[in-house]
């Protein structure tokens, strides 16, 4: 968001701004908070959840270096619709919310990578949305794997399995289960670390979708 900026601009912006250095399992906001700050995640690992009235959680979104949270929050100034926790020890550069929404207000070269960001953000959640709708947990659970997998075969989970079920929209059973019924497709689980012994096979099982699954790359509202 900002490559473009110019250095007065940004100097600004940080003289307001400070740089966190959080243990593992740190609440950053809840949930109802107002925004006062766009984060930046630097370092580490942070997951983004909700709470039902029986204080039951489900994760929305993990979030891994470099990437900003909660952007729409912090442009409006209303409340904050999810809490944030850290994964891991991480550094998180926090930004005065008030500052940057005048910043983006005066500043076409910050506006215009900002609007670029919601739309990632916006189309990362439809993809979510599509792949909780249009398939199974076990689907979900084998495009996820080889999502991770990339070209390779062998895989280590970023996120322990509880978190990985609730992100994946199942019970920690119901996790178990699919990852029982994956061995039949094609791959190999010990612990936190898999491998794809029949990509073939588990990509037939899985269906990957090039709409839902492909990560995109940076856009851009100004080509």
């Amino acid at each position: 968001m900002f490559r473009q900026v110019e250095t007065e601009q940004l100097s600004s912006l940080a003289a307001r701004g400070s740089l966190q250095r959080y243990p593992r399992g740190t609440l950053l906001f809840q949930e109802g908070d107002r925004a006062d700050f766009l984060m930046v995640l630097l370092e580490g690992g942070v997951e983004l959840f909700a709470r039902d009235q029986a204080g039951s959680e489900a994760v929305v979104e993990t979030l891994f270096p470099v990437d900003s949270f909660i952007l729409a929050a912090a442009l409006t100034g209303a409340p904050y619709l999810m809490s944030a926790r850290t994964l891991l020890p991480s550094r998180v550069l926090l930004l005065d919310a008030e500052i940057f929404r005048h910043a983006v207000a005066a500043d076409p070269a910050l506006s215009a990578p900002v609007m670029a960001e919601l739309a990632q953000h916006f189309r990362r959640l439809v993809r979510q949305i599509k792949d909780l709708k249009l398939r199974t947990g076990v689907q979900r659970l084998g495009c996820y794997v080889l999502g991770l997998a990339g070209e390779g075969d062998e895989v280590v989970l970023p996120v322990d399995k509880r978190i990985l079920a609730s992100r994946l929209g199942m019970t920690a059973e119901n996790l178990s289960r699919a990852f029982s019924t994956l061995r039949d497709q094609g791959l190999s689980i010990q612990g936190n670390r898999l491998l794809i012994q029949d990509r073939a096979k588990l990509v037939a099982f899985s269906k990957p979708d090039p709409l839902i699954d492909a990560a995109e790359g940076p856009l851009s509202l100004t080509e």
